[in-house]
């Protein structure tokens, strides 16, 4: 399966690897697959993501638009997991990621900068694949110990 990573930078405070975020979003979806996190429904050879980096401003805009939440989040999921193009390649979906509340966190975590981002990334497609942390304690520590898993697979 070809992966295809579409990458939107609209902003411009943090700098950040466009590389290297589609090389990572790809080991982890690898990953869920090879883990059984994602399974395929269907054969589709083409699976298609798209990651767009913003601003604060933005993300808080967003955030209440589609959460009714009045703050700055790190990172939301737009799931679109149905054929876009073809019967060939599958649309996934669409992570916003605010890496500068992503710097934030990564200060108060005590991790650097990019394992923050990792995390993010994970956490973003695995509420793609259909993960809830909000639904109830239960699916919050399911949902973490997925998170852990791929997380430990990519560092290793």
């Amino acid at each position: 399966m070809e992966v295809l990573v579409d990458i939107k930078n609209q902003q411009r405070k943090t700098k950040i690897s466009q590389k290297r975020l589609k090389e990572t979003t790809k080991k982890i979806l690898k990953i869920s697959q090879d883990l059984g996190i994602f399974k395929r429904k269907k054969n589709f050879n083409i699976l298609t993501i798209s990651i767009v980096l913003i601003g604060a401003k933005r993300m808080k805009e967003l955030n209440y638009k589609y959460r009714g939440k009045k703050y700055v989040t790190d990172v939301l999921s737009f799931s679109y997991f149905e054929d876009k193009f073809s019967m060939e390649e599958v649309y996934l979906g669409e992570i916003v990621i605010c890496p500068e509340k992503a710097k934030i966190q990564s200060r108060q975590f005590g991790v650097t900068f990019w394992q923050e981002i990792e995390r993010l990334i994970i956490h973003g497609i695995l509420h793609l694949f259909g993960y809830d942390h909000e639904k109830s304690a239960y699916y919050a520590r399911k949902m973490a110990k997925v998170e852990g898993k791929i997380l430990k697979e990519l560092q290793s």
